[in-house]
């Protein structure tokens, strides 16, 4: 059976990577977080390290936490890998559906390392790729929207099939591909139990609105 390990996010696009590659017979064996410098939340869904520390112990897969700014995150990256690759994992799991330069990033730095990257999502249809994430189950949250792309009232709303019919309604891609929106799971099947979690107000960097989630 193949190591492999899951660029993880915390979200739903890296969730439901890791349920497709564990049905085609990977053994998913580490979740890579890359994190804020501070190491307080990770890099792009500002989700705290505490957050998804809870839902690695969920799903049972042990989780590698790299602080990083994004000047030296292609670096930071790379060291994560070879040392992954020291562990005896050989294969990369990501969940990029159709941002060819996101591909071609990840294909050269996984070349770099030693890695064979997967990305079972790419080229899949966005909507459907949507809706498979809730008919399996997954609970998840909008927790960051980029600003004039989405209002602040999104943030909290339960991705379900609503809300992915008025994202499209609006003509925003139902998956956030390109960074409209990232989202939270807190359960799903791969838990065992559900990750409790609170979100107790609003922040913004100038570019996204996010929730505390504490």
């Amino acid at each position: 059976m193949l190591k492999a390990f899951v660029s993880f996010s915390g979200g739903k696009d890296s969730h439901l990577s890791i349920y497709k590659a564990k049905e085609t017979g990977f053994e998913v064996q580490a979740l890579l977080s890359m994190v804020q410098e501070d190491e307080k939340h990770s890099a792009s869904h500002h989700i705290p390290v505490d957050v998804l520390r809870r839902q690695s112990a969920a799903m049972g897969i042990p989780l590698f936490v790299y602080p990083t700014s994004w000047e030296t995150y292609e670096i930071n990256f790379l060291r994560a890998l070879k040392e992954l690759k020291e562990k005896g994992i050989t294969s990369g799991i990501f969940g990029d559906i159709d941002v060819l330069e996101h591909r071609e990033w990840v294909e050269r730095v996984c070349q770099k390392a030693g890695i064979d990257p997967l990305l079972p999502l790419w080229g899949k249809d966005h909507k459907e790729v949507a809706e498979e994430v809730v008919h399996l189950g997954f609970e998840a949250y909008i927790t960051v929207v980029k600003d004039g792309v989405l209002p602040q009232e999104y943030l909290g709303r339960r991705y379900n099939k609503a809300l992915i019919e008025e994202l499209l309604s609006r003509g925003v891609d139902p998956c956030g591909e390109e960074g409209e929106f990232h989202t939270l799971v807190t359960f799903g099947p791969l838990y065992r139990h559900p990750v409790s979690c609170t979100f107790s107000g609003y922040g913004f960097d100038g570019k996204y609105h996010f929730l505390e989630v504490r």
